[in-house]
């Protein structure tokens, strides 16, 4: 089989794989789905992309150029740990007191869209790697926004795409830099944290400054990381002993 051959089939399975779920998930909604708690049901709803991208980075020995870090770890800690703090914080402004809750609903929303990231980025990113960037990233828009079962052609729908394709250049070029499954998991979950309904609790101008202030964390250490090649964790590993 040529190498042609083998990119397209890997794709089609992680696709089917990812699509497949997703449509088993959300359309057909098994018993276990549906008498699991609210965060399983986010969680499961993700996890496709994930499952579709193991099997062919695993089983089939396809590409994946992020890795989990990808950089210095406190500088991923940092980034990590903005967010989470920020809404905790705004949670004592606004209650008087600790908002518990807050963190583990970014916390759910952090791993929901890693397990996104794991296909789209990790895998899908990486196979497509010989393409010009923007057909790279118009490639991958059309993928994730069908796997979200969008089929009806409406105006809502294309604005949908459209905001699908800025995030596929956004995320992109993050992951491109900095080569981190970490930082492109955040810049995902920036998106979703300012329309979740896990915060409804919090004002959206609110969501928005925190996500301003977390994105700006993030462009700030994807500049920094350009003149740098990343660091896996085994070198700062070597470099601690």
């Amino acid at each position: 089989m040529s190498t042609s051959a083998k990119k397209i089939s890997a794709i089609a399975i992680f696709y089917s794989i990812a699509i497949g779920l997703r449509y088993y998930i959300t359309v057909i909604k098994p018993d276990f789905f549906t008498n699991a708690n609210l965060y399983i049901q986010v969680l499961l709803q993700g996890i496709g992309p994930l499952l579709g991208g193991l099997f062919v980075i695993k089983l089939l020995k396809r590409p994946n150029d992020l890795k989990l870090l990808g950089m210095v770890f406190l500088k991923s800690l940092l980034v990590i740990s903005t967010p989470i703090l920020l809404f905790a914080f705004l949670g004592i402004l606004n209650n008087g007191q600790l908002d518990l809750d807050t963190p583990k609903y970014i916390g759910i929303i952090l791993v929901y869209a890693l397990f996104e990231e794991y296909g789209w980025r990790n895998y899908l990113q990486s196979e497509l790697s010989e393409l010009n960037k923007m057909l790279k990233y118009l490639i991958i828009t059309v993928f994730w926004f069908l796997w979200h079962l969008n089929f009806e052609l409406s105006m809502g729908n294309l604005i949908f795409f459209i905001i699908l394709f800025a995030g596929s250049v956004g995320i992109g070029y993050v992951a491109d830099r900095t080569k981190s499954l970490i930082f492109v998991t955040l810049f995902h979950a920036l998106f979703n944290i300012s329309q979740n309904d896990l915060l409804n609790g919090i004002e959206l101008k609110q969501k928005l400054v925190i996500v301003g202030i977390s994105a700006m964390v993030i462009m700030k250490y994807t500049n920094r990381n350009k003149k740098k090649p990343p660091l896996e964790l085994e070198e700062i590993r070597g470099f601690l002993k």
